[in-house]
């Protein structure tokens, strides 16, 4: 694989400094790929989370909170300071995927792990923060200085042959598909099988992740014109990447600003992978898909009725047709499978 250049930024900087940045990326490439941090990051993260915290809750009155089903109901929703631990069985599994669904800009939530580490949930659950990497999309290697934090910050190319060599990560099953088409006032989710597939072949059991607030701190703008949709379209096919559209506070068009509120993460309980044991490959995946949905379905009414809040908003799941990728099973055999 070839290190990621950001190509655009290369050609208007000066040739010297173009130069030392193409050996930057060369040099660093394997952060893109490989399942080991950048030295810098302890110390990039001990500012980073302050500042998160000052821009969010104290600057924007964002009030962000985590939601675990696992927890008794009188305590299921925590502050990110002073979040009680969240225990379950990973012992059975060689691994864990995070999913989070829907996916629209996701700024509120960056550093949700980082203050899961801090406040000892990765310790109850006997994982390190180190442990665990984020799926980002291949666009993001190609700008400057964004490239840069998505490494810091555990990102790593979402290819499967990149992914297969982590035991924990989180993605965003729906990727651009479902960044492109939310709404204010419909939470869409768009799934294919990829994810399950590959979770049966890794072994990996599935945590299912609810960002409940996403789309109303920064709200997406319906009902574009036609030419705008086509155009959307158009740089997801051809670039790989997410034309987002929306308006945060004051209704202002790409206003970083959110509205202000709460911002809650609902953490439902783990599909065990041991679930499909036994089936065919093809029974298990639709199997665990329909599990898959069903613990979506139920998070999303548990956030509304626990919240009290977006209860007239309605959840739309839609299942996309498969495409073909390969990726190694955890006994290292290759299979040419759906995505």
């Amino acid at each position: 694989m070839l290190p990621t250049l950001p190509i655009a930024a290369l050609l208007a900087a000066p040739p010297t400094l173009a130069f030392l940045y193409v050996i930057w990326c060369v040099r660093t490439h394997r952060y893109c790929v490989d399942c080991r941090h950048v030295p810098w990051r302890r110390a990039f993260l001990s500012v980073a989370m302050f500042w998160d915290v000052f821009v969010w809750e104290t600057l924007f009155g964002l009030r962000r909170r985590l939601h675990f089903s696992l927890c008794p109901r009188s305590n299921r929703s925590a502050d990110l300071r002073s979040l009680e631990k969240y225990r379950t069985d990973f012992s059975k599994s060689s691994g864990t995927m995070w999913t989070a669904c829907p996916h629209h800009l996701l700024l509120p939530s960056f550093f949700f792990a980082f203050h899961c580490e801090a406040a000892g949930v990765h310790a109850a659950m006997g994982v390190s923060l180190d442990d665990i990497f984020t799926a980002a999309a291949t666009v993001l290697f190609y700008i400057p200085v964004v490239r840069e934090v998505v490494i810091t910050l555990g990102g790593r190319i979402a290819s499967p042959n990149v992914l297969a060599k982590m035991k924990m990560f989180a993605l965003a099953p729906g990727g651009v598909h479902e960044m492109i088409r939310q709404s204010d006032d419909v939470d869409r989710v768009f799934l294919r099988t990829g994810f399950i597939r590959f979770a049966l072949k890794k072994k990996l059991d599935i945590n299912v992740i609810y960002l409940f607030d996403e789309n109303t701190c920064y709200k997406p703008i319906s009902n574009l014109p036609a030419p705008l949709v086509a155009f959307q379209r158009w740089v997801h096919r051809n670039l790989g990447a997410g034309l987002c559209i929306w308006r945060g506070r004051w209704g202002v068009p790409f206003n970083l600003v959110p509205y202000p509120g709460d911002y809650t993460v609902g953490v439902g309980r783990p599909i065990p992978i041991a679930l499909a044991d036994g089936m065919e490959e093809d029974a298990a995946i639709e199997f665990l898909m329909e599990k898959y949905i069903a613990e979506l379905r139920r998070l999303f009414k548990e956030l509304q009725e626990d919240t009290g809040r977006r209860k007239n908003v309605k959840l739309e799941v839609e299942r996309l047709q498969t495409r073909r990728t390969r990726v190694k099973s955890a006994d290292g055999v290759d299979g040419k499978k759906r995505k």
